[in-house]
């Protein structure tokens, strides 16, 4: 048996994934990761009930209903402090990503660089053997050696988009209790077994924006909604824009822009702060890129990148598999080039492209998509 760090989040997916790996024998610590500062909760025994309306994660009632979660399967429980590494490797790169443009995916880092980046160092120098969380993904150690990221047995639960970025060490000491369960089942798990999160409810937004609205985020922390055009492709001006910031690739509504007679959709985000608009047919691409690529079931190195590797890739969360092939490119920034089987709609530059196996069993390698 092993000793075990588990992430707990305060919500009943790794409250339920420690309780599991407690009934297997292993040796479990819980821990929260604190995020930002923020006022302690007054106790450890606010009524989950009483918070049934949030739906953002890792708040202090989270951190509290963590603590509560541990002390009732009698596991010891820390709060890891984390502010500086959320900030530097979640935050800032969220902001410049915007204002470079883009449309980031902050879950994506966060489980990169902090989950199984700095989560996983401090496990390792605290001494322990593995870490768990509650992700609803599996991993699979391949026939040449490799380990990759698996999607889970509930394919509506499934978060393996997500973990591309986990390196070859840590997905090798990593726990996903999940794996092969459904969402009603961890929740019945915990209900059997007092856990008190059993029912509440999941988190849906990004943790850091109040209300969800990434506009206001960014105001507060001092982008600049410098004002510009929404232009045609051939320059024409089609009205005025208060900041491009916030805006995305495929986006239609709350343009402030109508009297055409096709709808109009954003098409690209110009550096000068204008963005330029046109029809939906003009949104379908056949190749773009994914830089910054992490490799998973496939090495780097393999020859078959310069051949070709047939794939699926997906190009949001919950997005439907787009059959495809990559090809490694090198040059000043290695990239990978995807050729779609059939033009894609709305790939949006800054959001993760994620290349599985054919068959859907593995990850093979993930980055940001550029076009």
């Amino acid at each position: 048996m092993a000793k075990v760090l588990c992430a707990m989040s305060g919500g009943v997916d790794s409250a339920v994934s420690a309780f599991l790996l407690k009934q297997q024998g292993h040796e479990v610590i819980g821990a929260n990761m604190r995020f930002w500062e923020y006022k302690e909760p007054e106790a450890c025994d606010t009524p989950v009930a009483a918070k049934n309306k949030l739906t953002s994660c890792c708040s202090p009632e989270d951190m509290a209903d963590a603590e509560r979660s541990a002390r009732g399967m009698g596991i010891p429980f820390y709060a890891l402090k984390m502010e500086a590494d959320f900030r530097e490797n979640v935050i800032d790169p969220f902001i410049a990503d915007y204002e470079n443009g883009l449309t980031p995916n902050p879950c994506v880092h966060c489980n990169t660089y902090i989950k199984f980046g700095e989560f996983y160092e401090k496990a390792t120098a605290l001494g322990f053997d593995q870490i768990a969380t509650g992700h609803y993904a599996a991993i699979v150690h391949l026939p040449n050696g490799r380990y990759a990221v698996a999607p889970a047995a509930d394919r509506k639960k499934d978060q393996s988009y997500y973990l591309y970025g986990m390196s070859q060490e840590s997905l090798a000491r990593t726990i996903f209790p999940l794996a092969k369960m459904v969402k009603d089942e961890a929740r019945r798990i915990a209900e059997q077994n007092n856990i008190p999160v059993a029912r509440k409810p999941d988190s849906q937004e990004i943790c850091f924006i109040p209300d969800n609205d990434h506009k206001a985020f960014l105001k507060r922390e001092g982008v600049s909604m410098r004002p510009g055009y929404f232009r045609n492709r051939l320059g024409a001006i089609l009205g005025k824009h208060e900041g491009s910031v916030g805006l995305t690739i495929g986006q239609r509504k709350g343009l402030g822009v109508a009297g055409f007679a096709e709808a109009q959709f954003v098409l690209e985000i110009l550096t000068n702060g204008d963005v330029i608009l046109g029809p939906r047919e003009e949104l379908e691409r056949r190749t773009f890129y994914i830089r910054d690529a992490i490799f998973q079931g496939v090495a780097e190195d393999d020859p078959a990148w310069s051949e070709g590797v047939p794939c699926n890739v997906q190009i949001r969360y919950n997005g439907s598999p787009l059959p495809a092939t990559a090809y490694f490119e090198t040059g000043d920034r290695p990239m990978l080039r995807i050729e779609l089987d059939k033009p894609a709609w709305a790939v949006t530059p800054g959001q993760a492209g994620v290349l599985y196996d054919r068959e859907g069993g593995f990850i093979l390698a993930g980055g940001k998509i550029r076009l």
